[in-house]
Order: structure tokens, then sequence, then C-alpha cells
């Protein structure tokens, strides 16, 4: 997974004239990344809870108790694409406020 992070920032450190936007771009899709991971595992967490299969402690992880799991997992992954999002918007910023001054 690192290598292809760092073959994304390398490849828009070629294809982009910033390479700080560049590196912007590509911790944007770092977090992407990881919020597709938490949906994934949200999602494998909300059918154990349904099948009542997987880990359980008696007495401690009933099927709702998993189920919230899930629920918090799931927002986690919501704030990794807002993260994700704001660094892709931190980038173009970047380079929109180059542009005004002249520095390119």
């Amino acid at each position: 997974m690192k290598k292809l992070i760092i073959a994304a920032i390398a490849f828009l450190a070629v294809a982009q004239p910033s390479i700080a936007q560049a590196v912007q771009e590509g911790k944007a899709a770092k977090k992407e990344m990881k919020a597709e991971k938490k949906v994934a595992k949200a999602q494998e967490y909300k059918m154990e809870a349904r099948t009542h299969k997987g880990l359980e402690v008696k007495g401690i992880s009933d099927p709702k108790t998993r189920m919230a799991k899930a629920d918090r997992k799931m927002e986690k992954a919501e704030k990794k694409v807002l993260k994700g999002e704001a660094k892709e918007l931190k980038a173009v910023a970047k380079e929109k406020k180059k542009e005004g001054a002249g520095v390119n």
C-alpha cells in the first residue's frame, strides 16, 4: 500500500507543476484509501452482528453493542473522507494563491 501511495505522489509530482500540490493530493488519496478500509471493516462488523458470527463475549458484546461499534467505525470512515476532500481543496487553494501572486 505504501508503494502505491509513493508511486501516486511521484506521478503527481511529475504531472503537476507544484510539488506541494502533489503532496497534498497524495495525502488526500491516502485518506481516501483509509476511509475505504474503515467502511469495509464497518460492513464486516454489521454483517457479524446480524448473523451472530465472529468474536462475541457473552454479556458484553450483544448484537446491539456490536452494531454500535460498526456505526462508530462508519462515522470514522466518513471523517476520513471529509479530511481527504479537505486536503484536495487545500491543494487547489494553494495553487490558486500561487497563481494570484504570480509565483509560477
